[in-house]
């Protein structure tokens, strides 16, 4: 009779809740903040008392996503139900059929609660049908030290501009201020060659000069925009921290992990990064904060983007959350709508501190003074384009991007020519990815005058033939004296051997 009444009353408690007999879902994602499996797992443990369905999350380095899950798309093979894709991934995937259209679940989904500059990402460009849902989105400001800033007197409406934060950079470095451990402290620094970054660090520049890395000509088809006046003054801009020696050639052997890790050191005053760094500093180190470093304890301030002749225009990206189309789970829609809930966004991105891609919830986050101005600039923010052929110009611009640090690092002024020769010759590559023919191209003698223009310098001039010229011009062959320079080094050097032995 006991043991019936048991029998009876955990009948009825399972035909009340949810079904439990659904398999595990699984989910890939990326390093997102601190501790990144634990925030996730402690998310999902409302799912699963909700829904009753157990989850298993997996944390790819950004390093090796890529690699490893077109592998697993392309092959079917340890198949998640729900995957994190960074937005300029998706119209690749889609447009290769391995990722499933959502369109089925829009009402759910509800494009309207979106930013619209994160909800153009969840589909290709001039495509209807939708095949992910915004996740959370990566805002890139200036970020600045505010103990570094009070001590110089720099305010935020002092680098508004971009001659007024050179201007803050400048003071900062003529500070020659030393930390207690040896650090010296400049005003700012930028991750250099081979970073994957590195288009997301040129591109605010080129926005805000009216500039873009590709386009649409006359007749609707995308093409390279590169050698463009405005992107050449936006890509000028951005290289003369280096060739004014604003920032220093060493930084350019760094990645962003390292520049940011400065930052967080207290050594730059400013830094263009994610700024996930804000929520981080309010986090103790024991739950992967900041707190109670030094960039805790200097403080952070959220800075617009210095404005160029376009405005100021801040980098947006972020990952969505898309379904592979070999997952058979019938439930993972499921899980990818609670992910994407305004409520499971604000608790989540409150935990990694990457802003939400909701606008409802963003309103609230608004109220944040620290984040007042990053919800702002998200109205002037842009992203990339929706193409399915963004990965393969994308990194077509990290080796553009290299290829220019390299030339910047030689210790020889540096020649136009060859930075001609560099975005030539990958503007072609970027066409030729597009699929696109130009039908005329912009002339070495076109971008000297271009460039010249953009480095604020009265005569198109390379800087190394000006000085040769300028030898020969006054009667004297510097060739000569190379090679007598050359041949008193070589008597010296054997003169020396012969003093040793």
């Amino acid at each position: 009779m006991n043991f019936s009444l048991k029998g009876t009353a955990l009948a009825l408690a399972l035909s009340l809740s949810p079904a439990i007999a659904a398999d595990t879902l699984s989910i890939w994602i990326m390093p997102n903040g601190a501790t990144p499996q634990e925030k996730l797992e402690q998310q999902l443990e409302k799912f699963t008392q909700k829904t009753r369905i157990p989850t298993k999350v997996t944390v790819l380095d950004w390093g090796e996503a890529w690699n490893r899950i077109s592998t697993m798309l392309e092959t079917g093979n340890g198949t998640p139900d729900v995957l994190q894709l960074g937005s300029t991934w998706v119209p690749y995937f889609a447009a290769r059929g391995e990722i499933k259209p959502l369109n089925a679940y829009l009402d759910k989904i509800d494009s309207n609660r979106f930013v619209p500059v994160s909800w153009y990402t969840s589909h290709i460009d001039s495509d209807t049908n939708i095949y992910s849902v915004p996740w959370f989105i990566d805002i890139r400001p200036v970020l600045g030290n505010k103990r570094i800033m009070e001590k110089y007197g720099i305010s935020p409406a002092d680098i508004e501009s971009y001659k007024g934060f050179t201007n803050a950079i400048r003071k900062v470095n003529e500070g020659k201020e030393i930390l207690e451990d040896g650090a010296k402290i400049r005003g700012y620094a930028l991750p250099g060659k081979s970073d994957w970054n590195i288009p997301h660090n040129f591109a605010p520049w080129v926005w805000s000069y009216g500039g873009s890395f590709v386009k649409k000509d006359n007749n609707g088809k995308w093409c390279s925009n590169i050698l463009a006046p405005q992107t050449l003054e936006g890509i000028a801009k951005y290289i003369s921290f280096v060739v004014d020696s604003l920032v220093s050639t060493d930084a350019l052997q760094a990645n962003s992990a390292q520049i940011a890790q400065q930052f967080n050191n207290g050594e730059l005053a400013f830094i263009v990064s994610t700024a996930e760094v804000v929520m981080q500093t309010r986090i103790h180190s024991s739950q992967g904060g900041l707190s109670n470093s030094r960039i805790g304890a200097d403080g952070v301030i959220v800075l617009p983007f210095p404005k160029g002749t376009a405005g100021s225009v801040s980098f947006i990206g972020g990952s969505n959350l898309a379904i592979p189309t070999k997952s058979t789970n019938k439930e993972a829609a499921k899980l990818l709508l609670y992910l994407t809930e305004d409520n499971s966004l604000d608790d989540y991105t409150k935990q990694i501190g990457f802003l939400p891609t909701s606008k409802a919830v963003l309103a609230s986050w608004a109220e944040d003074e620290a984040y007042k101005g990053l919800v702002t600039q998200l109205e002037t923010g842009k992203t990339y384009p929706a193409l399915p052929e963004w990965g393969e110009v994308e990194q077509s611009l990290v080796c553009m991007f290299s290829a220019v640090w390299d030339h910047l690092e030689l210790p020889v002024p540096y020649s136009e020519e060859k930075l001609y020769q560099i975005f030539k010759s990958y503007s072609d590559t970027i066409n030729n990815q597009l699929g696109y023919t130009p039908t005329s191209t912009t002339t070495y003698a076109e971008f000297q005058e271009i460039w010249a223009k953009a480095m604020n310098k009265g005569a198109p001039k390379d800087t190394s033939d000006k000085k040769a010229e300028q030898a020969e011009g006054n009667g004297v062959n510097p060739t000569f004296f190379i090679f007598f320079f050359v041949l008193v080094l070589s008597f010296l050097f054997s003169y020396t051997r012969k003093r040793k032995s």
